[in-house]
């Protein structure tokens, strides 16, 4: 039996030269119901991009290896790999705070269950600071013996490394993964905050976003609000935040535009 089905996959058929891929990045996304798989040029085009989601109740060890079977069938080598997770545990320090030997001490401080996890710091690219984030033990242990070669990101850290590229401006970014997700304040000075929440119904959804951009600007409904993520123009989540914000747009399709709902999957990577 399966234990992931696949749900698109794509192939750009005119860039399938081993130049092009020698040269490329896989990068594999973990999400709580599925995967995706993407491999991009050195241009950001994309040459091969596919998504799936997990049979019910599977293991972290059935997870991972349908994972790596979907990695193997690419029968590719690319220049760099990398394995991004939506984690819910984050917390960003500044650069020159940063001291490798706390990492577990912060760790102890995010959560009362610490010990069921692995704390993993990645330098943010251009960002002066560290997200430092917490991984489930078992998943971590797991993706290190299966991927050894691979560098380990988070889907938070790339949205940081994203808005550091940005027009530094008033604006809240939020990326939607199922039934979580995070949200980021910033102004023309910078990151301002960062969180991330567990919803269940559109209302939820929509009380977490205005409070949490309430606390950060005196004009809430006025700041810009870009999504990214499992979310479309159609969806419930975002045309309910349209009646309150006056600026909702998708993050800008970052030369992913051949696919409708681009932001699925690569939009951060």
């Amino acid at each position: 039996m399966e234990q992931a089905i696949s749900v698109f996959c794509y192939a750009n058929t005119d860039r399938q030269s081993s130049e092009h891929w020698e040269s490329a990045v896989c990068v594999v996304r973990l999400f709580s119901s599925g995967f995706c798989l993407a491999v991009c040029a050195e241009d950001r085009a994309v040459l091969s991009l596919e998504r799936y989601a997990f049979v019910p109740n599977l293991s972290v060890e059935e997870k991972i290896a349908a994972i790596e079977k979907a990695c193997g069938q690419q029968h590719r080598a690319c220049s760099r790999a990398v394995f991004q997770l939506y984690t819910t545990c984050n917390t960003q320090i500044p650069e020159a705070f940063y001291v490798e030997n706390l990492n577990k001490s912060i760790a102890d401080l995010l959560t009362s269950r610490s010990k069921e996890y692995v704390p993993v710091a990645e330098k943010i690219n251009g960002g002066d600071m560290y997200n430092l984030s917490l991984w489930n033990a078992d998943l971590y242990k797991k993706v290190k013996e299966t991927f050894p070669n691979y560098e380990l990101k988070t889907t938070i850290g790339a949205l940081l490394e994203k808005v550091s590229v940005r027009e530094p401006q008033a604006e809240s970014l939020v990326f939607v993964e199922d039934n979580n997700f995070t949200i980021l304040a910033r102004n023309a000075k910078g990151l301002l905050a960062c969180n991330s929440f567990a919803f269940e119904t559109e209302a939820d959804f929509l009380y977490y976003c205005l409070c949490f951009l309430r606390k950060f600007y005196p004009n809430a409904e006025l700041v810009p609000l870009v999504f990214c993520g499992n979310i479309t123009e159609q969806s419930s989540l975002f045309t309910a935040v349209k009646k309150y914000v006056a600026k909702v747009e998708l993050m800008e399709k970052s030369g992913f535009d051949l696919f409708v709902n681009y932001h699925y999957y690569c939009d951060i990577i």
